[in-house]
C-alpha cells in the first residue's frame, strides 16, 4: 500500500481551547462553520446554519497546485457534546475516517481539550 502525503496511517493531534466544551461543540458542528476552522479547505457547501448529525453530508472546497481540489464528507457518529466523526471522500486523497473528541480540562478551568484524529480507511493508488 502507497499512502501519499502520509508517514503513518494514522495522524493525531490535541489542542487546548480557552472555551467550555458546550462551545466548541456548537462551532464544530455547524456545518457552515467548517471550512473557518478545519484542516486547509477554504468553504464548505452546506446549508448555512445547518448541525451535523448522523448521515449529514457536506463538500469542502480548496484550491492548491493549480487545481480545485474537493472532499465530500459524510457524519458518521456524533455523540453530543463530545465526539464528533465523519467519512472523507476526494479525487487523488485516500478515504479518511475524521473523529474529534472533546474533553473538559481537568484543571479545574473552563477549557476544552480536543483531540483530532485521521485515518486512512484505504490507500490512493500509486
Amino acid at each position: 500500500m502507497i499512502f501519499r502525503g502520509a508517514t503513518t496511517q494514522t495522524l493525531s493531534d490535541s489542542i487546548r481551547i480557552a472555551a467550555p466544551p458546550e462551545e466548541v461543540w456548537e462551532l464544530i458542528t455547524t456545518a457552515a462553520s467548517i471550512a473557518e476552522w478545519y484542516d486547509t479547505w477554504e468553504a464548505v457547501d452546506a446549508a448555512d446554519h445547518e448541525r451535523l448529525r448522523v448521515g449529514t453530508s457536506f463538500r469542502l472546497r480548496r484550491h492548491g497546485r493549480g487545481r480545485d481540489n474537493t472532499a465530500l464528507c459524510r457524519v458518521t457518529s456524533l455523540e453530543p457534546p463530545r465526539r464528533l466523526c465523519w467519512v472523507q471522500y476526494g479525487p487523488r486523497q485516500p478515504t479518511l475516517s475524521v473523529e474529534f473528541d472533546l474533553m473538559p480540562e481537568t484543571d479545574g478551568g473552563a477549557g476544552t481539550l480536543l483531540r483530532h484524529t485521521r485515518s486512512w480507511i484505504e490507500p490512493m493508488a500509486p
